[in-house]
């Protein structure tokens, strides 16, 4: 079964620390990426996040770490200051994470850039370069930054200047090699196709072997699964061949009891009658979208035209199909073809977002239950390991952050094979020993 690595990788205990390498993560959230890289033996001395709530839960997970709740673009200096408090040895790894709402698929505002809401947004797009100040003053070996995709084709200002957010950290970062890659986590045998971008930053003292880079001239793993299947690359894991594996409980929306299964996070909000039976009669395992429910409820008419939302037979309102109530009058919900969706079995599942509790958002009904995914289930296709201590949440009621923080990290496994690949090119490298920049002392 291709899926197997990963679902041990899930249910692992929590490994014993092996940390040969120092890290700083900036804009933290709870520390589900850094995870992967913790376990791939980066230690992280420091972690930046601006909510308190996300830093708690993540000082939970990471207690050896110095967790700093501050906006990563005033505390430069004290950021640098932790690190230093805590070794003297030269930062091995800055990576970054950033928000992406700016840029986001799902941003409402995405096409409109001069709506108020975008032009607050737009700010969010050039925390990516908040990574410079920091590695002017400490001189990681490398510096890893994610985002969306999209980030890699926009302009954005920076201190003075204008242009792509790669040829700014060039221009800025002249004492690094930066490799701009998108990754899509499904090549990695993750059952979730999830595009971002991922830029890597090599410090040009490093001195790996130049076979290091013919094998792969861009410091990531080497992908296990395509699309198609060729030369010994396993195809990708479907939705289903997951959710089968992984044997999760039956959950139903119909009822509060039948929406809520044994484990603490494995349950889905209950519907209403409408709600329900538009979501019950999408067949199972047909990708199709509730737009598509044909039959009347009412009267049994066959083939309603999926642009009316009142029978043509009987007059009666389309209960079946997503709707509203306008001035006192039903109305078709206008939205994408991918919303109030089922997920195609037979493919990896979409991205899971922030807003995975919505059955109206992209692609978020389960395949063939009639619900959405649980937070369990999210957690699981983010390859969250099992072991990630989520107590403080859920004492505090605050389970939906549990989604907010899944939608917003990149897969732990993925940061995990990347962490492999990063600590191979360290190994090899013969890098001096540099101290911090002398503005810290």
């Amino acid at each position: 079964m291709s899926s197997q690595p990963l679902r041990d990788f899930i249910l692992q205990d929590r490994p014993a620390a092996a940390a040969p390498w120092t890290a700083i993560s900036l804009f933290s959230g709870a520390g589900l990426s850094d995870l992967g890289y913790e376990m791939a033996g980066f230690q992280f001395l420091v972690q930046v996040e601006m909510d308190q709530r996300r830093a708690a839960i993540g000082s939970d997970n990471f207690p050896s770490s110095t967790w700093l709740v501050r906006d990563v673009r005033v505390s430069h200096d004290e950021i640098a200051a932790a690190y230093c408090r805590s070794t003297s040895r030269r930062l091995d790894l800055l990576m970054a994470t950033p928000p992406c709402q700016g840029m986001s698929s799902s941003n409402p505002s995405r096409g409109k850039r001069q709506t108020p809401q975008a032009k607050a947004l737009e700010e969010k797009n050039r925390l990516m370069l908040e990574v410079i100040p920091l590695a002017q003053l400490l001189e990681p070996r490398i510096i890893v930054v994610e985002n969306v995709r999209q980030i890699l084709t926009l302009n954005v200002e920076y201190d003075g200047a204008e242009g792509q957010v790669v040829d700014l950290l060039r221009d800025r970062l002249q004492d690094y090699e930066v490799f701009p890659n998108v990754v899509n986590v499904a090549d990695y045998g993750i059952p979730q196709v999830r595009r971002r971008a991922l830029i890597v930053a090599v410090h040009k003292d490093e001195t790996c072997p130049e076979s290091m880079l013919s094998r792969n001239p861009t410091p990531l793993p080497r992908p296990t699964h395509a699309e198609q299947s060729n030369n010994g690359v396993l195809p990708w894991v479907s939705i289903r061949e997951w959710l089968e594996a992984m044997e999760y409980e039956p959950l139903d929306a119909r009822s509060k009891d039948d929406a809520r299964g044994t484990h603490p996070l494995h349950f889905v909000p209950a519907y209403g009658p409408d709600r329900y039976q538009q979501v019950s009669e999408i067949p199972a395992h047909s990708g199709r979208s509730a737009y598509d429910n044909d039959t009347c409820p009412s009267c049994g008419r066959q083939q309603v035209d999926t642009s009316l939302i009142l029978c043509p037979a009987c007059g009666v309102v389309m209960r079946n199909r997503p709707y509203v109530e306008r001035n006192g009058r039903p109305a078709l919900i206008r939205g994408f073809h991918s919303s109030y969706r089922r997920m195609n079995p037979v493919r990896p599942a979409y991205t899971i977002t922030t807003n995975s509790s919505h059955v109206g958002s992209d692609f978020k009904i389960h395949p063939w239950e009639n619900r959405v995914l649980s937070i369990l289930e999210c957690a699981d296709l983010q390859t969250v390991p099992r072991f990630y201590d989520w107590t403080r949440a859920k004492e505090g009621r605050t389970l939906y952050l549990i989604r907010n923080l899944v939608g917003e990290a990149f897969p732990t496994y993925f940061t995990y094979l990347h962490g492999r690949a990063l600590s191979d090119l360290l190994s090899s490298s013969a890098s001096p020993t540099r101290a911090p920049s002398p503005l810290l002392h």
